[in-house]
């Protein structure tokens, strides 16, 4: 009987699962429901339950990750972790619609952490794991397929449902993606990896903190957009019609990436970032200053192009920096550069949101959009400090 071959496929659907959750409850429910629970403080209320979120989601993902690494060592293999975390997860799901008060809508959410990235963290590894270097770009490729599609679906449970019914959605989705890879896996023979040690580089510095400037200007959008669509444009259903503000950034996130994909393999993968970093700040200081929700929903699809363009890009200047001797570990830390800005986007940003607002109702969530183009500039920016990426010439580091 030959062996059977990994199917990248197959492998990305828990990341489908995994974006459909995040998409729905950081875009949209989070917000809401803190609005539901505690309508007089709700950006400070969100600002703490967010960032106090990120934090469990990073010491999780560290420890969870370190952790798989030492299983697999002595398994070949990493299943626990995903079963384990989406168990959690799934209980938590049901927990945070389902909550009467603040205080334990906010456990439920660390909960959330606690399981999502218990799972997530080991996940990021999965493709490592089980193909084979020369497959990765179109295993790449099938992972932002899937978390495309399960942004969309996310949106789609935020726009149209609530309560459980839109908990049950969310639990499906995550373990129907989950169930998928898992089937999938089982039938693959074991992977029996001993990472090496990690080597922190003066590039690898500068990726991280590129992505990091970047990650913190698009958790400010993703946060404080529900406020501004309540307080800016002083929309009725402000839920609904931010779960639809989303969906039309991640569809038109789909033609970005199609089109950045060709475009980082024949030209420096820093000029298509640069490129894509200016279209999202154009597109969002448009949305800054939008009156009405036709504009925004223009603007919003102009910066899901450029953010998709931004996101190919981005994991292609991954795969050339980070060390392939010790990728599992790498993106590790890597995808601290995705947690910490969690936690700093609502932390600088609802104060000041709090303060204008104060001034003058709605202008706290339309600086808020400001900023995110002074972060997207200063993450492309840092990106000229490395050499020249282009596809077949690997950093001499």
């Amino acid at each position: 009987m030959q062996p059977v071959t990994a199917s990248p496929a197959r492998i990305s659907a828990l990341w489908f699962g995994n974006q459909a959750v995040w998409s729905a409850i950081l875009g949209v429910f989070l917000q809401s429901r803190i609005e539901e629970l505690a309508p007089a403080g709700g950006v400070v209320a969100y600002a703490w339950i967010a960032s106090g979120g990120a934090i469990v989601a990073a010491i999780v993902q560290l420890a969870a990750g370190f952790a798989s690494d030492r299983r697999i060592v002595l398994t070949g293999h990493r299943r626990e972790f995903y079963v384990a975390g989406v168990a959690i997860a799934a209980v938590a799901l049901v927990a945070f619609f389902a909550v009467p008060t603040l205080a334990l809508l906010t456990a439920a959410f660390a909960a959330l952490q606690i399981g999502m990235n218990l799972a997530g963290g080991p996940y990021q590894a999965a493709i490592s794991d089980a193909i084979g270097e020369e497959r990765r770009g179109r295993a790449s490729a099938w992972m932002s397929v899937s978390s495309f599609a399960g942004s969309v679906t996310g949106l789609l449970v935020a726009a149209a449902l609530q309560g459980l019914i839109a908990s049950a959605a969310l639990v499906a989705a995550l373990v129907g993606g989950t169930a998928v890879a898992l089937v999938h896996l089982r039938t693959l023979p074991a992977t029996h990896v001993r990472p090496a040690a990690l080597r922190i580089s003066a590039p690898l510095v500068t990726v991280l903190l590129s992505r990091a400037a970047i990650n913190v200007g698009f958790y400010t959008l993703f946060g404080f957009l529900f406020f501004f669509v309540h307080e800016s444009l002083h929309v009725a259903d402000a839920r609904t019609t931010t779960g639809l503000l989303f969906l039309a950034f991640t569809i038109a996130g789909v033609a970005g990436a199609a089109l950045a994909g060709p475009a980082s393999d024949r030209i420096d993968k820093r000029i298509v970032v640069s490129v894509a970093a200016v279209a999202i700040a154009f597109a969002v200081g448009t949305f800054a200053v939008a009156l009405n929700p036709v504009v925004a929903f223009a603007a919003a699809i102009a910066s899901g192009c450029a953010w998709g363009a931004f996101f190919t890009a981005d994991w292609a200047i991954a795969y050339a920096v980070l060390p392939r001797d010790a990728m599992a570990s790498a993106m590790g830390v890597w995808n601290l550069a995705a947690a910490i800005p969690q936690i700093v986007a609502p932390a600088i940003t609802a104060p000041l949101v709090t303060a204008l607002d104060a001034r003058s109702a709605g202008l706290g969530p339309r600086v808020a959009l400001l900023l995110v183009v002074v972060e997207f500039a200063i993450g492309a920016a840092l990106l000229w400090r490395l050499p020249p990426l282009t596809s077949g010439r690997r950093p001499p580091y």
